[in-house]
């Protein structure tokens, strides 16, 4: 197992997260509010063997825009450029906002189609900046499900951001990358070279 690098990685205190590995391409894989990033753990250790990995908790509370900039702050105080951003449920709005207004090399947004209301107005306001904003996501991006989002989203999300790949892993569940993480690994490492 890689070694993990435990440290405070924010200047903000609500910001928590640990380094996993040191070299490679950076990846930020970002653990919705509420949520024990253990959870990305599995995929850290895999992912650290090949890539720059940090696991960061977005602040409870926090507006998913307030969040896109902390994290642009985060990777210019780390001297990362071009992460490929990683987010589970909400936290793949935040990561798919990051990617539409600072440079990222790619997205992954698990569980989360962009398409449709949220059902908060916050989450709304950046599904809207997102798909219908004056900046695109131009990076390469790849929407992971477990089970097929609605017929129609993949040529949805093709319009929106050009090459984008939506992947259904067959899981029948909310944590594909974790019920199938072998293939997550893969695909995160391919858009990441």
């Amino acid at each position: 197992m890689p070694t993990l690098y435990s440290e405070d990685l924010l200047r903000e205190p609500e910001w928590t997260g640990e380094r996993w590995g040191a070299e490679g391409r950076p990846v930020l894989l970002l653990t919705e509010s509420g949520d024990d990033r253990s959870a990305w753990w599995p995929v850290a250790a895999r992912l650290a063997a090949d890539l720059a990995v940090a696991v960061l908790d977005l602040p409870e509370g926090g507006s998913v825009g307030d969040s896109a900039e902390t994290l642009a702050q985060f990777t210019a105080t780390m001297g990362t450029r071009a992460p490929v951003v990683v987010g589970h449920g909400r936290a793949a709005v935040v990561a798919s906002l990051f990617a539409a207004r600072y440079l990222a090399h790619g997205v992954v947004a698990v569980e989360r189609a962009l398409d449709g209301p949220g059902g908060d107005a916050d989450v709304d306001a950046a599904l809207a900046e997102i798909a219908d904003g004056p900046r695109r996501i131009k990076c390469r991006y790849l929407a992971v499900f477990g089970s097929a989002p609605r017929p129609g989203y993949a040529a949805w999300l093709g319009e929106r951001v050009p090459g984008a790949v939506c992947a259904v892993y067959g899981t029948g569940d909310r944590f594909p990358h974790l019920s199938a993480p072998e293939r997550f690994v893969e695909d995160v490492v391919a858009l990441a070279t």
